[in-house]
């Protein structure tokens, strides 16, 4: 029997597929959509140069390399940089070779490209999960497959938990050979590009907005779909620089992290605020979208800074005057705790975290339980901001 191995967990959960010819092993038991790609894939003909999209296990493409597909390499795509790591470690795992740029015969690649265009590949499927992002980004990266060089006869294998009208309508428009059907849970879409998408007439997805702090000019500044607050500016974001504008005295040369920046509004906003104090301004975001978001604009707004693309906090622990956070919440305070760690971690003694959230007594529990402490909590545009010192 044929195994792919996604977790070392003594109490793993195994799943048979291919008549009891393949079994995966998980911590939870796959996705629906990779399931149901899984089960479709014996009944396709290999492709040479398969893009694989939307996946957290790669397991997936692991089950194509298994039935010849791949001869002339494998690339897994995702828009996060924490499940790039997870891709790397279980191909790894599964004694596949990872390719570093494009992929070579019976190599995997690993992309977090924004356009999809750029990617070559002669079959693509995707997983389209509950939370995977906007609409938007969807369709951009709808878009980008469906253009570029090679994408006439390109085939589209999809899965869907809750397929989006204008996607599939999108899909149709541009493909033969459309089939849509409902299994289970899941939504399968496929089909084949026959009338690709002209680079000239594809949507313009790059948004522009003002933003600005009292008393200075405004900043135009750009983001890209599936960056956070995608064409608008962040309230959150706004009321965190303004009190840091207001409360922080910064010394020349100071340096700051801007902990999961979005594109870059807050750390831009204090660095065009004050020029004089000539600060090092660091950003850091495990998405895709915002890195593009953020690198564009730090190119518009020049000024001492580098961009981070990671999960993992990166940074020069104890080097910090100033780490900012403005963490995504999903039901629970995990990453919010992960914000603070670090930025504990990076401060120098005597630095602060001005962290922004809805409410302030869990942050404060938080912030306290990781060494720093409590200066004061300013209420700001319908969020609490809070300044604490290592």
């Amino acid at each position: 029997m044929l195994t792919i191995s996604l977790t070392h967990l003594p109490h793993a959960r195994k799943e048979l597929f291919w008549d009891k010819g393949l079994r995966v092993v998980s911590r939870s038991g796959l996705n629906p959509t990779e399931a149901a790609l899984l089960a479709l894939l014996p009944t396709l003909a290999p492709a040479a140069r398969p893009l694989f999209l939307g996946g957290r296990t790669g397991a997936l493409a692991l089950a194509a390399r298994l039935r010849g597909w791949g001869a002339e390499g494998f690339t897994l795509h995702t828009f996060d940089a924490h499940t790039e790591a997870v891709l790397r470690r279980n191909l790894a795992d599964n004694n596949a070779t990872v390719a570093d740029g494009a992929p070579a015969p019976g190599a995997f690649a690993l992309s977090t490209a924004l356009d999809l265009a750029t990617l070559a590949c002669d079959a693509a499927f995707w997983q389209l999960t509950k939370g995977d992002g906007t609409a938007e980004r969807d369709l951009f990266a709808l878009e980008g497959l469906l253009s570029g060089p090679g994408a006439a006869g390109r085939r589209l294998f999809f899965a869907a938990e809750t397929p989006n009208a204008t996607f599939v309508e999108r899909f149709r428009k541009a493909c033969d050979r459309v089939l849509l059907r409902r299994e289970g849970a899941v939504t399968l879409l496929t089909g084949v590009v026959a009338r690709p998408l002209p680079a000239d007439k594809r949507p313009n997805h790059r948004a522009t907005f003002e933003v600005s702090l009292k008393g200075h000019a405004p900043l135009t500044l750009v983001t890209w779909p599936g960056c956070f607050c995608h064409r608008r500016a962040d309230n959150g974001g706004l009321a965190l620089a303004e009190v840091v504008a207001e409360q922080v005295a910064f010394d020349p040369g100071d340096r700051v992290m801007d902990l999961g920046c979005g594109c870059g509004m807050v750390g831009l906003l204090l660095a065009a605020a004050f020029p004089e104090k000539d600060l090092r301004v660091d950003y850091q975001d495990s998405n895709a979208s915002a890195r593009d978001s953020a690198q564009e604009n730090l190119r518009l707004h020049p000024h001492r800074a580098r961009f981070l693309f990671s999960a993992d906090g990166l940074g020069d622990p104890g080097a910090y005057a100033l780490v900012l956070a403005n963490p995504p919440y999903f039901g629970d305070w995990r990453i919010a705790e992960f914000f603070i760690q670090t930025a504990a971690r990076l401060l120098r003694r005597g630095g602060l975290l001005a962290f922004v959230a809805k409410r302030e007594s869990k942050p404060l529990e938080l912030i306290e339980a990781n060494g720093l402490k409590p200066l004061g909590v300013f209420p700001r545009r319908g969020y609490a901001v809070l300044l604490a010192e290592k």
